[in-house]
């Protein structure tokens, strides 16, 4: 071959590696950008569902804190008639849901059902944050709003149907007179015939895509500056398969990092790094006068013996029922804290002081009627504890926790299987 055909020959392979390289790039980019596309609706789709299922979460908080506020106000007022007992609950769902901010723009509203037919009047505005000069206006299943349909006529289809209700409509934002699509979620708390409902416009959540994309396309520029240095195909594959892997590592990693940050595996207690955070909250929510927060330290007496007498198996068991009897006698909203061996932390949210005793003896009774086989009968579980409140001369909850700590000792000086209150 004389030197003008390896001219050409070298030309030849020259042009082959470049159009083969433009043209794999090419794919690559238009490859990449679809599984961005794709990845980032995926990622919109996913954080839509955990949207949905936060309303409907807190919807039904909702029905249960109503609930626990009707049981203790008949408790002090058994002779109350129901129409007083179901003014102080709006009252209470009132001053919940203005006191309560979220940052994606979400909030809740409650109407009263008072024609379950429909048709003008059939429901009023108990409570709208968004719309609060039009509270105790009335209601119409005729009314059409942006989108062309009637929401309020839909709303009460399902919640007849089935007693609750997602649907999307038009409604302006929070703090704004923008009008956008908002997904609701609406229960009925039949009791009062009041549909209790809270809704996020859906573009508040835009952001979650755009974060997804930008996301995404960072990493498509490194796969595909990777390509174009070491020859295209075959790394693009690797590297392919390497962000499918890496995400479902990371995934895993994040999820069992949230689980072993949240929760104690072996006691199903929430764990410490979770109480100080709760703590936190609590005590800056006490700060801002919004709850009066009862605290309970408490530990299994003489755990030791149950520990080093029967193992660590039946003292594992000693600590699950334990957890399990507190969460009996607390509610949802409370929390149970391993704060440390057997030593847990219980948080109870906006207790009255003269509630305190009676949910101090509950527990000690509750503690008292565990049943576990491999115990001999005389070897019954007790608790030592020591209550208190976040007091105005506390700079922050480790105050608190110092005087529920000093009062369960006091608890274990008295004799063990009592509580006393700092």
């Amino acid at each position: 071959m004389n030197g003008n055909e390896k001219s050409d020959a070298f030309k030849q392979s020259l042009l082959f590696i470049v159009v083969g390289l433009l043209i794999s790039l090419m794919l690559i980019v238009i490859f990449s950008r679809v599984i961005t596309g794709i990845s980032a609706t995926m990622t919109y789709e996913t954080t839509m569902a955990v949207k949905k299922n936060m309303l409907e979460e807190y919807v039904n908080n909702m029905i249960f804190y109503l609930e626990d506020e009707r049981e203790d106000y008949l408790k002090l007022y058994p002779d109350a008639e129901e129409e007083e007992v179901e003014q102080i609950l709006l009252q209470a769902a009132r001053e919940r849901i203005y006191g309560e901010q979220h940052g994606d723009g979400s909030y809740m509203w409650i109407q009263k059902v008072l024609d379950f037919n429909g048709g003008d009047n059939y429901a009023i505005r108990l409570i709208h944050p968004n719309l609060s000069d039009t509270e105790g206006c009335y209601l119409s299943t005729n009314e059409v709003n942006q989108m062309g349909m009637k929401a309020y006529e839909e709303e009460l289809n399902g919640i007849k149907e089935n007693g609750e209700i997602f649907l999307n409509y038009a409604f302006k934002k929070l703090n704004s007179n923008e009008v956008t699509e908002k997904v609701t979620f609406s229960k009925l708390y039949d009791r009062y015939d009041w549909i209790i409902c809270m809704g996020v416009n859906i573009d508040d959540l835009d952001h979650y895509r755009i974060q997804a994309e930008e996301h995404m396309r960072a990493y498509q520029m490194i796969v595909l500056a990777a390509i174009s240095v070491t020859w295209l195909i075959l790394l693009f594959l690797m590297g392919f398969m390497y962000r499918k892997t890496h995400i479902k590592a990371y995934e895993k990693k994040n999820k069992e990092l949230k689980d072993r940050l949240n929760w104690d595996a072996m006691t199903n207690a929430n764990s410490r790094s979770f109480g100080e955070k709760q703590l936190e909250r609590e005590f800056h929510e006490y700060k801002e006068g919004k709850k009066n927060t009862l605290l309970l330290m408490m530990d299994v007496d003489y755990f030791k013996k149950f520990n080093d007498g029967y193992g660590h198996d039946v003292g594992d068991k000693v600590l699950q029922s334990f957890v399990a009897a507190i969460r009996d006698c607390t509610r949802t909203s409370d929390s149970v804290i391993r704060w440390g061996g057997d030593e847990f932390v219980v948080i109870l949210q906006n207790i009255h002081r003269r509630f305190q005793p009676e949910i101090g003896n509950k527990i000690l009774e509750a503690v008292h009627a565990i049943s576990i086989d491999e115990l001999k009968d005389g070897d019954r579980i007790t608790a030592s504890m020591g209550f208190t409140y976040f007091r105005e001369e506390d700079t922050e909850y480790k105050d608190a926790l110092t005087r529920a700590d000093a009062a369960l000792y006091q608890a274990k000086e008295a004799g063990r299987n009592n509580w006393q209150l700092a």
